[in-house]
């Protein structure tokens, strides 16, 4: 019963999203709550497919976005990621939806140098960067590998100012959309932020190493 009712819910998503016209749907891939994770993949997929049945989607493609990893929840991993869309992408338009904090706390060190670069090249050998095509711009709450999905302002979590500066300056990540998807504390928090993208994205200014 849960399963049906997903699934028409996600149904009225997609006629919505396509009714607005929009060029993309983000969605999380759920959880292996009650099987393994193999079997959780499959039925994800399978669920995906059944509400996207006969609907002309002109022009939207569906965004499955990665995960933190918490509990029993599908998408930690850039190979499990992979292997979802993989099995979308033959009779749905798909593609990925990366958050950054999401990415930190499932354990990718996206807040070192090295870290950034070698996420990179298994982003491309798994996903692969010609899919995605969205970025949740999130500073992390919760420390590095801790599963932990919590949301901060740019540069006031632990990937940090250095951190952020090099994502956004990054060469294969520079022509992709970012969406800042941080907090809201208090009046002006979201300016706050999109101003602090703008600055680690453009100039030379000292913004830490």
């Amino acid at each position: 019963m849960v399963r049906e009712l997903s699934v028409a819910g996600f149904r009225r998503e997609l006629q919505r999203a396509v009714s607005l016209r929009a060029e993309y749907l983000v969605a999380h891939p759920g959880s292996a709550k009650n099987g393994s994770r193999k079997r959780a993949v499959k039925t994800f997929v399978q669920s995906l497919l059944m509400a996207a049945k006969g609907i002309r989607l002109d022009g939207l493609t569906v965004l499955i976005e990665n995960t933190a990893g918490q509990g029993s929840v599908l998408g930690s991993s850039l190979e499990e990621l992979a292997e979802i869309l993989a099995g979308i992408k033959p009779d749905v338009p798909a593609g990925a939806c990366v958050d950054t904090a999401h990415l930190f706390a499932a354990g990718y060190a996206i807040h070192t140098l090295r870290g950034l670069n070698d996420t990179m090249q298994q982003l491309d050998s798994t996903v692969g960067l010609d899919n995605v095509r969205l970025i949740h711009a999130n500073d992390s709450k919760a420390a590095f590998a801790s599963h932990v999905d919590r949301h901060e302002h740019i540069g006031k979590g632990k990937i940090g100012v250095a951190g952020f500066r090099r994502i956004v300056r990054h060469p294969k990540l520079r022509a992709i959309p970012f969406i800042c998807e941080t907090p809201v504390d208090k009046p002006d928090d979201d300016r706050r932020n999109i101003q602090m993208m703008r600055k680690l994205a453009g100039g030379n200014e000292a913004v830490g190493s």
